[in-house]
């Protein structure tokens, strides 16, 4: 079973995973239902309930918790897919984050030439000049030892860095999967 609605008709068949709901400040009460689109390949969030103060149920849905084994593998290979490429993200940024340690390379500004050489050693926040919000700051020396400071956007991060290796992303991977997948599907895509 799945979605039941008022007149009998079934939706959704295999592909509900999830039921939630969220109680309002006047009393009422939504019901949710978390369900797989196996066309899209995402979570959808299906209003199946909505209740008055007096209990009266003004949607007449009910939902079944039901994951097939097609729709819990569907989940885990869309989310294998995710995961990689969030991983791949999140090594780029890395690559390209201006942090103390590294050395930089000036590719904006007017003070210090551009291709200027940079060894940074402090990274940090102060208020912009305007008086909204703040700016990335980097303490950094020169070739000659010299103290300078500039903003982390003038510079561009040079040093090479060494790539993950295989087990850190299967790593990355398994705990991304653990954590967007409900442990229903995890244990229907397995057979158990």
């Amino acid at each position: 079973m799945a979605l039941i609605k008022a007149d009998g008709s079934v939706s959704y068949q295999g592909a509900v995973v999830d039921t939630s709901e969220h109680y309002w400040m006047d009393g009422m009460l939504s019901e949710y239902a978390l369900v797989w689109d196996m066309e899209k390949h995402q979570y959808e969030s299906v209003s199946i309930g909505y209740y008055g103060a007096d209990g009266h149920d003004f949607i007449g849905t009910r939902a079944v918790i039901d994951v097939s084994t097609e729709v819990a593998r569907d989940i885990i290979r869309t989310l294998k897919r995710d995961a990689y490429k969030d991983f791949c993200r999140s090594v780029i940024k890395k690559k390209n984050r201006i942090e103390a340690g590294i050395t930089a390379r000036v590719v904006r500004g007017r003070k210090i030439p551009k291709g200027t050489e940079l060894d940074v050693f402090w990274v940090g926040e102060r208020p912009t000049y305007t008086g909204y919000g703040t700016e990335m700051i980097a303490g950094c020396k020169d070739k000659n030892g010299n103290k300078v400071w500039i903003k982390a956007e003038y510079l561009k991060n040079i040093t090479p860095l060494k790539s993950p290796k295989a087990v850190e992303r299967k790593k990355y991977m398994k705990w991304y999967i653990q954590k967007n997948a409900k442990g229903l599907v995890l244990q229907v895509a397995k057979g158990v």
